[in-house]
């Protein structure tokens, strides 16, 4: 099968099938999703949270905790940054080269803060973040170039993480813990990624990235999670076309073709999967990574506006779009008064006013510890 032509209704089904599946277990919603995007942010709760919530009826937050303290899971860059599947820790091998080669120069810079702390955790074992401290402040991530305002621990076990040499152990709220790699990631694990070929972990990982995006966009500018130019993306798409590895994908209205991976076509084709469900879907949920897509199959324009200044907000913070079965309907803007125990909503399109979403609303609230639900409309 070389092209593919659905409606918008059918691409939405698949995609809804694929990427927002009920779940039993935290470590399936991961490997079926292969990668979890997280965010610090907690206005309502925080992003990884939400999106194990949505695909598990009993999810906990102490059920991300255990994934990594049972040493089935790890964090690093994919999407950005990630929660994966520790089978999947060899895949990074050349994303971890290449981050090693951009702090080459700070790693020399930082190299005894960093010797501090990699002997502290070999003698100790794993350490939360506040274990290190340094009186000395630096020029860290989020710091203007000119204002040095990061500790120089903080920045050393950053350089540290994203290099592969420390792995994140656990976590208690947004505290991170941390150990030594060799301590963190099983030894057949690290076998495994001391023989494979830096080569043939990008091609797995490009692999990895489109069973996570399953329709497929060569323009997306995080393609394969490899930073490749656009004339890599393309040649790519169309050697794997060529090779009937993907299918081309025509959507009925949609503004691009899309590519679906050749063991996803049938399916695809066939696809009439009721979703009969209501859900909040946070900022950096898989199903809204690509907004040219939502916009496409769901004709929402979406944008997180966080970080937009507030007079220039339309929706709010923190807005979620509602999925209603396999249609976004309109968008809540919601925020957690934890210590008075009530979710405030804010309400756009008149969403709220629906029954099936003032139910689910009142079950989203219970779930995130909340006993009463405050709705205003936008």
């Amino acid at each position: 099968m070389e092209e593919l032509h659905v409606t918008s209704t059918v691409a939405r089904q698949f995609l809804i099938a694929k990427l927002l599946p009920h779940c039993s277990s935290a470590l399936q919603t991961l490997t079926t999703l292969e990668a979890v995007q997280l965010d610090p942010v907690a206005v309502v709760e925080r992003n990884h949270h939400l999106v194990f919530m949505n695909r598990m009826d009993a999810y906990r937050n102490d059920d991300y905790g255990q994934l990594l303290e049972q040493k089935l899971a790890f964090e690093h860059f994919a999407n950005a940054a990630c929660l994966l599947p520790m089978e999947d820790y060899p895949l990074l091998k050349g994303v971890r080269e290449r981050i090693r080669s951009r702090w080459q120069e700070e790693q020399t810079e930082y190299r005894d803060a960093m010797r501090e702390i990699v002997t502290l955790l070999a003698n100790e074992g794993p350490k939360p973040s506040q274990a290190f401290f340094s009186d000395r402040k630096v020029v860290g991530g989020w710091d203007h170039p000119t204002k040095a305002t990061t500790k120089e621990t903080t920045h050393a076990l950053r350089i540290l993480f994203e290099c592969g040499e420390i792995q994140v152990s656990g976590r208690a709220g947004s505290i991170r813990h941390f150990a030594l790699t060799e301590e963190q990631i099983p030894a057949a694990i690290q076998r495994e990624a001391k023989h494979l070929s830096s080569v043939e972990a990008d091609r797995l990982l490009l692999e990895k990235y489109m069973r996570a995006y399953r329709l497929i966009d060569p323009r997306d500018s995080r393609f394969g999670w490899q930073k490749l130019s656009a004339t890599e993306r393309k040649q790519i798409v169309h050697d794997k076309w060529n090779n009937r590895e993907l299918v081309k994908v025509v959507i009925e209205g949609a503004s691009r073709d899309y590519y679906v991976l050749e063991e996803d076509a049938e399916e695809l084709a066939r696809s009439k999967t009721a979703n009969e469900r209501v859900a909040f879907l946070p900022p950096l949920d898989s199903l809204l990574w690509s907004r040219s897509r939502v916009e496409d199959l769901f004709e929402m324009n979406y944008r997180w506006e966080i970080y937009v200044p507030k007079a220039k907000r339309r929706y709010g913070p923190y807005t979620m779009p509602v999925l209603v079965d396999d249609q976004l309907i309109g968008r809540v803007d919601p925020w957690l008064d934890r210590e008075k125990r009530v979710l405030h909503v804010r309400s756009f399109e008149g969403v709220a006013k629906l029954p099936r979403v003032q139910e689910a609303l009142r079950s989203f609230a219970e779930r995130l510890g909340a006993s009463d639900v405050n709705v205003t409309e936008g």
